[in-house]
């Protein structure tokens, strides 16, 4: 790991959770592009070409923009403060604030009490694709490509009740955790839990933490991240697109 990187990862350290996404990519990509201006960093997730902002003062985003060897689309900032700022150096951005739930991999305990003993659960292929697409309605990121792409990175899980497909949770192509969803009609029955169980034990052997993003109005997703050992950050996020 070179030295620009290690002091990188000593100094997001600071605020450990808060930095999560960060440390976590500069782990995994110890090679990316990257840069500093006094606290504040932006460091390039390599395989979707999103950059990742901590942001720490006034005019910190001005000028890492301005640094930048790659253009500024889709890119995460963890502090929705810095919005104003953002917004009037890229044009025509929007965004979309979430709860940034974090795991710090050496506090993870794994619970596997069974939770509903009818629900099969198997590694997932690429035969499950077409039914991963039935269900996850991104406009974003609902399509076969990228689908397959998750499952050849990272591990994913399915439930089946019955033999019947009834929900799955992937790892995103960035290293966030999901996506995940259930069959309507299975709802309510300990899916989602019981897939949690899988993959996050998973999740946490490939960094030293991690994270996920849950909308702030959806708490049926929230509670079940903090039953899996997440951990809620005390500010909100922000995902910009342009």
């Amino acid at each position: 790991m070179k030295e620009k990187t290690k002091h990188l990862l000593s100094t997001l350290e600071s605020d450990r959770a808060g930095n999560s996404f960060l440390i976590r990519t500069l782990e995994t990509e110890p090679d990316t592009e990257q840069h500093t201006v006094g606290d504040s960093s932006a460091v390039l997730e390599q395989r979707t070409g999103c950059w990742l902002f901590n942001l720490r003062e006034s005019g910190d985003f001005t000028e890492l923009a301005s640094r930048l060897e790659s253009p500024l689309n889709t890119f995460y900032v963890n502090s929705s403060q810095h919005w104003d700022e953002i917004k009037s150096v890229v044009s025509g951005a929007y965004a979309q604030e979430y709860v940034q739930y974090v795991l710090d991999s050496g506090m993870f305990v794994n619970d596997d009490s069974v939770i509903n003993p009818d629900i099969e659960v198997v590694k997932i292929d690429k035969s499950w694709t077409d039914f991963i697409l039935t269900l996850y309605k991104s406009e974003e990121f609902g399509h076969k490509e990228y689908i397959d792409s998750c499952i050849d990175l990272n591990p994913g899980f399915g439930a089946l009740l019955n033999g019947e497909k009834i929900g799955y949770v992937l790892i995103h192509m960035d290293g966030e955790i999901g996506s995940m969803v259930i069959s309507e009609k299975a709802r309510g029955r300990g899916v989602g839990r019981t897939l949690m169980q899988y993959i996050t034990p998973e999740y946490a052997k490939q960094a030293s933490i991690g994270c996920g993003f849950v909308l702030p109005e959806n708490r049926c997703s929230q509670r079940m991240m903090e039953k899996s050992c997440f951990i809620a950050l005390n500010r909100k996020i922000m995902w910009v697109y342009h």
